[in-house]
């Protein structure tokens, strides 16, 4: 049987974990807080720009661990080697990852 050996995280992380709760926190605090972020960060003293970094951090690894995705993404289009003959009409056309198809003739309104 192995021994177990704890090792105790570098003094780099630790300080990365600090730095992310705190930022964690600020950010919670800006979303309960009744003010503009603007006024917000000035009145915490907080870079705007860095909140903003952060926070988009923050919801991109929320978004990560509840499973949630993205309102939008980007998808793969490939062009086949040949149209097929009921698409000949089509200017663009997307598959979709649950199947579907997605086809967009040529001349349509982009409105």
């Amino acid at each position: 049987m192995g021994t177990l050996v704890w090792m105790t995280p570098s003094p780099r992380k630790v300080a990365m974990q600090e730095r992310r709760a705190r930022w964690h926190s600020i950010v919670e605090h800006a979303a309960l807080s009744s003010v503009p972020i603007r006024q917000f960060c000035q009145e915490q003293q907080v870079d705007e720009q860095r909140y903003y970094h952060w926070r988009r951090i923050l919801a991109h690894e929320k978004g990560a661990e509840s499973g949630a995705s993205p309102a939008s993404r980007f998808v793969l289009v490939r062009p086949e080697a040949a149209p097929a003959a009921d698409s000949a009409g089509a200017a663009l056309e997307l598959a979709l990852e649950r199947g579907w198809l997605l086809r967009i003739p040529r001349g349509v309104d982009e409105g």
